[in-house]
């Protein structure tokens, strides 16, 4: 995704076309038929930024835990399918016309180096629980319970 944003940049001026390019000056060197600016300073585009997650060397299995937190969650009218990404932790919803008025879905990729609190944290949010760190502290309460 390439996302324009202003900038604040020196515009460039052109020189008036000289014989020797034919009279079209930067557009016809460009190859366009009309008149453009070499440089937009208004909008540049911005390559995506890196995004860095704290990798978890703990042993888990990860799409369990999940399934777990979903399972306490219990989100309202969601249908939530969660599988296993290879590099970053990815959330993506839509509304589910299907279900009705309200309903939606959600796909949840978790990768192999995911957190328990980093993936109870993007369930708990995706739920739409009103105290986010609350419910992840006593989700993963929950889970050590569970394992003990």
């Amino acid at each position: 995704m390439r996302r324009s944003s202003p900038v604040a940049q020196a515009e460039i001026h052109l020189d008036p076309p000289s014989a020797a390019e034919g009279g079209g000056g930067a557009a016809s060197r460009l190859g366009y038929a009309h008149a453009v600016r070499e440089r937009d300073a208004h909008h540049v585009e911005i390559d995506r930024a890196r995004h860095v997650e704290y990798r978890d060397p703990s042993e888990f299995d990860r799409i369990a835990f999940a399934m777990r937190t979903l399972d306490r969650l219990r989100p309202k009218r969601m249908t939530v399918a969660v599988y296993p990404a290879l590099a970053a932790m990815r959330v993506e919803r839509g509304n589910n016309l299907h279900r009705g008025e309200g309903g939606s879905w959600a796909i949840v990729g978790i990768p192999p180096h995911a957190s328990r609190e980093h993936i109870a944290y993007a369930l708990a949010e995706l739920a739409g629980v009103e105290s986010v760190p609350y419910a992840v502290q006593s989700l993963l309460a929950a889970d050590r319970n569970t394992d003990a």
